[in-house]
C-alpha cells in the first residue's frame, strides 16, 4: 500500500496547481480512504480537463505501475485509466 500512496501523493502534488476545490476534495478523500486508484483517476481527470502538463518521469512511473495491473481495489476502471494516462501532456 505504501508505494501506491506515495505515487498518488506525488501525482497530486504535481497536479495541485490545476486543482479546483472539487478536485482537491475528491483526490484527498480517495487517498484518505485508501482507494489510491480512484485518487489517481481523479488526478488524471483534472489534469486532462485543465490540459496541465505533468512531469514526464512521474507519468512514466505511473504507466509502468499500471502495466503491472490495477493499483488497488479500484481495478475495474484500470483500462479506462490507462487510456486517459496515455493522453496526459508531459513536460
Amino acid at each position: 500500500m505504501g508505494d501506491q500512496f506515495q505515487l498518488a501523493k506525488e501525482l497530486a502534488a504535481a497536479a495541485e496547481p490545476c486543482f479546483d476545490t472539487a478536485d482537491r476534495l475528491a483526490v484527498y478523500s480517495e487517498m484518505n480512504l485508501g482507494t489510491h486508484q480512484y485518487a489517481v483517476d481523479e488526478i488524471i481527470w483534472a489534469v486532462l480537463r485543465k490540459d496541465h502538463p505533468m512531469p514526464a518521469g512521474l507519468i512514466d512511473e505511473l504507466r509502468q505501475r499500471l502495466a503491472i495491473g490495477p493499483i488497488d481495489q479500484g481495478g475495474e476502471h484500470h483500462d479506462h485509466l490507462v487510456e486517459r494516462v496515455a493522453r496526459v501532456r508531459t513536460r
